[in-house]
């Protein structure tokens, strides 16, 4: 609701097209494959981090996943898109790189700017340390420089935001942060990227943003006096 507060030219573009009816119902199905492609990544994920093995970790979500997912009512059809748009990950550079995972759809908060939201996955990468990861399903590549790119940026600063505070105790900062973004044009799965400096910005800049959510929604109230 928070990155709401930023104008998207292409959405609001897409929805005159369509009209709003039928924008909501793809939207609508986008979702129901988005839960169940994370749904067969995560289970690949958590089972290869236990067993280290790429082929039991495989059967183990093709086996499973399906099963939760129709608890959900996720519609059959999208369950197989879900796992089509999962293969493209298994069979690309990033399935085996998460070696160390901390958490998986983990809640995260922030008890200074009062808001909330789950995170695909917390992990150390070799590199950088402590480090968070989302999936996304997309229907074709992001731009760079695009109004969606930048959301998207802004909200893995969401996510670093909330774990720097989270474990503020630890001494603990998020400085790198992947958006894995898998398309339906090609079998090419994209990461956009977020470190370092540029990380520190989106942080702020959604902290900023966050400010301007609880001022218009009349609970500035809640906000730390620290953070003003």
């Amino acid at each position: 609701a928070i990155l709401e507060l930023i104008p998207d030219p292409d959405l609001d573009a897409f929805i005159a097209a369509v009209g709003k009816t039928k924008a909501e119902q793809i939207m609508t199905a986008a979702g129901y494959r988005g839960s169940a492609m994370h749904m067969f990544i995560e289970n690949y994920v958590s089972n290869l981090v236990t067993t280290k093995e790429p082929s039991e970790a495989l059967k183990f979500t093709q086996e499973e996943s399906p099963k939760l997912l129709t608890a959900q009512n996720i519609p059959a059809e999208k369950i197989k898109e879900g796992l089509d748009f999962f293969y493209k990950f298994y069979y690309s550079e990033f399935s085996n790189q998460y070696s160390e995972i901390i958490g998986i759809e983990l809640g995260i908060y922030s008890p200074s700017l009062f808001y909330r939201g789950k995170l695909d996955m917390f992990y150390k990468h070799r590199l950088f340390d402590f480090a968070v990861a989302d999936f996304k399903s997309m229907s074709t590549p992001i731009k760079k420089g695009s109004v969606k790119e930048y959301k998207m940026k802004l909200q893995l600063g969401a996510y670093g935001n909330a774990l720097d505070e989270m474990y503020s105790s630890k001494g603990l900062i998020i400085k790198y942060g992947s958006l894995i973004c898998i398309n339906k044009k090609d079998d090419i799965v994209q990461e956009v990227v977020c470190s370092g400096n540029e990380l520190q910005k989106m942080k702020e800049e959604f902290q900023n943003l966050c400010r301007e959510w609880h001022i218009k929604n009349n609970s500035e109230y809640l906000i730390n006096k620290n953070n003003k």
